[in-house]
């Protein structure tokens, strides 16, 4: 009896017997990555592969539902998420990417995972005046929602216009009346508390914010700095515990340092040159006299020329090239002039109203695969064969400091 035909048959037989859609799993072993997750938590993962191959997962002692898995796979990158759904038991759920060559499965990256129940998250007391609304920040990086349990004769915490932003939840509180409250934060639709803080209302000084003492602001030298970060500030952000009723101005000390623009009940505080001042912030409750409650000092330092023309960037979300895509297409040939757009948009902006001295700054330009498009000394662009390409610039400002930026250029017969 021939041995090794006998064992072969009894393989095919068994792989009959349990279906077609069985793939034999090659020899090669894979190493596999231990991963802790909190529950109602996701962690994503990226590798790149060959992009002529498709990638598959398969999950393994996952019973209960222990994980969730979604992917993507963007030709040569693989990304999947993992969303740990409940806590695990001794078996981990298993992971495996793989692909198949010639009927076999072939295992290409494995993860073992373990789902840990959610830890208390420390929040901070949150003082409030009476009839006054204060936004509060919750960090965490939960999928799931919140619950509060609290007393609402007390504050009122607004659960349906919060904003989210990765893994911070900013929620609007309104001081009823004067007492304190404990709020109980929990996972929506589980009973786990996941965390307490308390909330005072009661009738506290408004106070400069210690973080603003003294202020500092960055002066731009080149243009208005009304429009820049950092060159200017809301009244309303640097005070705490403003009260009902009230209203507030400022007095700069020196307009030669800093000046300030009021809009509807607030102020704006902005920097018009160099140097150190002060400002007198006074507080007018109903009919009473305005009361000075606190002098904020102020430094004012200028910024970087390449700082400005950063500034001017932000004005353009899709980038300064390109018809909204960021990208010039051009035909074998075809010129265009990057000089022109760098200058009118960095250099000398009408929407923030800052312009530089030619005196003041150098372009210089390199591209990143001169034999698709080449550039001059002044900026022009020429394609010279179908492909794609970078051209690079950079600002050299004569305060020295640079400023620098790219252009993709894709060449094809239109």
């Amino acid at each position: 009896m021939n041995f090794t035909k006998t064992t072969a048959s009894i393989i095919l037989a068994l792989m009959i017997a349990v279906g077609t859609a069985v793939i034999p799993c090659s020899a090669k072993t894979v190493k596999t990555t231990k991963t802790t997750l909190t529950q109602y938590t996701q962690k994503s993962f990226s590798f790149t592969k060959p992009s002529s191959r498709e990638y598959k997962y398969s999950v393994t002692n996952n019973g209960k539902k222990y994980i969730g898995v979604s992917f993507t796979d963007n030709k040569s990158v693989y990304n999947f998420t993992v969303t740990a759904k409940s806590k695990t038991s001794e078996k981990k759920p298993v992971l495996t990417i793989y692909y198949e060559n010639k009927g076999k499965k072939v295992n290409v990256k494995k993860y073992s995972f373990t789902v840990k129940a959610p830890e208390k998250i420390k929040f901070s007391k949150v003082k409030i005046n009476e009839k006054m609304t204060k936004s509060v920040t919750l960090k965490n990086s939960f999928t799931k929602e919140y619950t509060f349990k609290y007393s609402k004769k007390i504050a009122k915490i607004d659960t349906k216009n919060y904003t989210r932003a990765k893994t911070k939840r900013t929620y609007k509180i309104k001081g009823v009346k004067k007492g304190n409250t404990t709020v109980k934060v929990y996972l929506k639709g589980t009973k786990k508390r996941i965390g307490t803080f308390k909330i005072s209302v009661g009738d506290y000084a408004t106070k400069v914010k210690k973080s603003y003492s003294p202020l500092k602001l960055k002066y731009s030298g080149h243009g208005s700095s009304n429009y820049m970060k950092d060159c200017n500030i809301s009244l309303d952000k640097i005070l705490r515990n403003k009260k009902y009723n009230a209203s507030y101005s400022v007095v700069i000390n020196n307009e030669k340092i800093a000046s300030t623009i009021q809009s509807d009940d607030d102020y704006t505080i902005y920097s018009v040159g160099k140097g150190s001042t002060s400002a007198d912030i006074y507080q007018k409750i109903g009919k009473k006299e305005a009361e000075k409650i606190a002098t904020l000092k102020i430094k004012v330092t200028k910024a970087k020329m390449s700082y400005v023309a950063k500034q001017n960037m932000l004005w353009f979300d899709n980038g300064i090239f390109g018809n909204g895509e960021m990208v010039e297409y051009l035909s074998p040939n075809e010129t265009f002039n990057m000089q022109n757009t760098i200058v009118s948009s960095l250099i000398n902006n009408t929407y923030t109203g800052s312009h530089f001295k030619k005196t003041r700054y150098k372009i210089t330009y390199k591209s990143s695969d001169p034999s698709v498009a080449e550039v001059n000394s002044s900026g022009k662009v020429t394609a010279k064969s179908i492909g794609a390409a970078v051209i690079n610039y950079t600002i050299t400002f004569s305060d020295k400091s640079t400023f620098k930026g790219g252009c993709p250029v894709e060449v094809w017969l239109k």
